[in-house]
């Protein structure tokens, strides 16, 4: 089960983070509506643990967005605030659940089992909010320079010819070529190509040196310190 946490509060993050993850659950969290938004495209949650008091874009403001993207998803909201309004705003907005602070984290985790023992037991809208997920990114096909990403078939066409990629090279170049020209963390590409596996400090330079002698040496430039991007020429 994927879980989403969304909350601006880092001590709040990672209770929940570590809570969750102790109980089983596949769990990413991001402090504020933009990385909530992003991740919800490169993760796919089943369910999100959403906080209504941020900066920015709000909660409620968050939770239709997201609400939008995907109505088949499980939405908690998570408010210090318990009064009438709070809650019919939050319904209101799309959630499914309310879950107050301080949170009880036995009840909040016996919460999630219930919706997964749900989902179980009658897996249509587990199937829904999967399959809403492809109103996200409905092409097939990414396009950049000479090069052509075939997500369908997993291969890489360029040019003419015809480059088949291992698994997660592959994943690199597609996180990489969804977004050109965008700097991606070492952190970043870590934790969604590689997530909780353990793998050498090295293995990102690695797959990076194999994708450019591939698809060429120009087409992903280091920025120092930082980590990677694709260059969209143009662009």
């Amino acid at each position: 089960m994927k879980i989403l946490v969304v909350d601006d509060e880092n001590d709040i993050r990672t209770i929940l983070d570590y809570n969750l993850k102790l109980n089983g659950f596949n769990v990413k969290c991001a402090k504020n509506a933009e990385e909530a938004l992003e991740l919800n495209e490169e993760f796919l949650p089943t369910i999100v643990i959403l906080d209504i008091m941020m900066d920015g874009i709000d909660g409620i403001e968050l939770c239709k967005k997201l609400r939008k993207i995907n109505p088949s998803i499980y939405i908690l909201m998570l408010s210090a605030s318990s009064d009438d309004y709070t809650k019919i705003k939050s319904y209101e907005a799309g959630c499914d659940d309310f879950v107050g602070k301080p949170i009880k984290m036995k009840l909040l985790v016996n919460k999630i089992k219930a919706i997964q023992s749900r989902l179980i037991k009658s897996p249509k809208r587990l199937e829904h909010a999967l399959n809403n997920y492809s109103n996200i990114a409905p092409n097939t096909i990414i396009k950049i320079n000479d090069i052509r990403i075939d997500l369908d078939s997993y291969v890489v066409h360029i040019g003419d010819k015809i480059c088949e990629l291992p698994k997660k090279q592959f994943e690199l170049l597609v996180m990489l070529a969804k977004k050109p020209n965008k700097v991606f963390t070492r952190e970043k590409i870590y934790d969604s190509i590689w997530g909780d596996s353990v793998v050498g400090e090295r293995t990102l330079d690695v797959h990076i040196t194999r994708l450019r002698n591939k698809l060429g040496v120009n087409l992903i430039k280091s920025v120092k310190g930082v980590g990677y991007k694709i260059v969209d020429t143009n662009n």
